[in-house]
């Protein structure tokens, strides 16, 4: 009878180092296949918190829109505080998102494992390994560029005697003309939202604050218009010379004067007018006297000799108030439209930045 033979030791050994050898290339390459489930999983989770808030701008439409922005804050794999996004599935680690009131969404957040990231000018998300840190990205092509440090980051805010010391940026209003300079008024913590006025007025042209006709009751000249019905003139013409911004969220609003004389809605607007107490109480300026930081009043002296505000004067209906080329806050007739134009003021949100 035959008697087979078995493996002799040496071929064990061969067989067990090929195996090992077989073990060292395919561990690997499962290890990445696994990794990059993972990570293409985490990736759906992002997008889906992405139309998520999208989906919150959308329904805040129904209630007259977004105020402000909102910021929606995830620890530990939940949401904290009262803002929540309605998302079906688990939740990254940790992270942040934020909608912004033009229904731009930023996000950063992480599994432990990655970090996705999004800026609102962004449509595609960005990954990479998660190291301990996840921040929101900048904008990839920001419409606002400054070196203010109160300006670039995005968790400080800008002092009242920096703003009245002048804070200068270069602002995108679109993607035809060169950046414009413009001057920070207000830097708002609460609503991350910068107010800036543009260095100069909207063109070299003078205007009426509302003229006769724009008032409905004759030509120019029969001096019968008064201020109750607000500056219509005046924005009209910054509106329309404005329109062309469109780096510039449009708002529909309404423009309710902050000396109480009348209360307006305006369309589809990108500008807006300074008022009195934003000069006043902002920037330091002062009525009928010199007061204003030179920068709010500069590329004047010629005509235009100043620029309108956005405020009536209240103790008489034939005046609103006007900043002029001296510093001074001061009131002149509305229907005038030779001595006075129009500076553009700009709402941007600082996520944009």
């Amino acid at each position: 009878m035959r008697k087979d033979k078995g493996f002799t030791l040496i071929e064990l050994l061969a067989v067990i180092v090929i195996l090992a050898i077989i073990a060292l290339i395919a561990v690997p390459v499962i290890m990445n296949i696994i990794s990059s489930a993972r990570e293409s999983a985490f990736e759906d989770t992002a997008y889906g918190l992405i139309d998520a808030g999208e989906m919150y701008y959308a329904s805040s439409l129904l209630e007259n829109g977004m105020a402000s922005d909102v910021e929606f804050t995830i620890t530990n794999g939940e949401f904290v505080g009262e803002n929540k996004l309605e998302v079906k599935g688990a939740l990254p680690t940790n992270g942040k998102i934020t909608v912004t009131k033009d229904g731009k969404v930023a996000i950063a957040v992480n599994n432990g494992a990655h970090c996705v990231t999004k800026a609102t000018s962004e449509s595609a998300i960005t990954t990479t390994k998660y190291e301990g840190s996840c921040e929101y990205k900048k904008a990839a092509n920001p419409i606002i560029t400054s070196t203010a440090t109160c300006i670039t980051n995005a968790n400080e805010t800008c002092s009242e005697d920096a703003i009245k010391a002048g804070i200068a940026v270069q602002v995108k209003v679109n993607d035809k003309e060169d950046a414009k300079t413009f001057y920070v008024v207000k830097d708002d913590a609460t609503t991350g939202t910068l107010t800036l006025i543009m260095d100069r007025n909207v063109d070299e042209e003078t205007v009426a604050w509302i003229s006769e006709k724009d008032y409905g009751c004759g030509e120019a000249g029969d001096y019968c218009s008064t201020n109750e019905k607000g500056p219509l003139t005046a924005l009209n013409y910054l509106e329309s010379k404005t329109s062309s911004w469109t780096n510039i969220p449009a708002k529909t609003y309404t423009l309710a004067d902050d000396q109480g004389q009348y209360a307006i809605e305006r369309t589809n607007a990108r500008a807006r007018m300074l008022t009195h107490d934003e000069a006043i109480d902002l920037l330091g300026c002062v009525e009928y006297d010199v007061g204003c930081p030179a920068w709010l009043y500069g590329n004047l002296s010629n005509p235009p000799y100043g620029f309108w505000l956005s405020s009536a004067y209240a103790d008489y209906a034939g005046s609103a108030w006007y900043v002029g080329y001296d510093g001074y806050v001061d009131y002149f007739n509305v229907n005038d439209g030779f001595y006075y134009g129009v500076r553009p003021v700009i709402e941007i949100s600082k996520s944009v930045i």
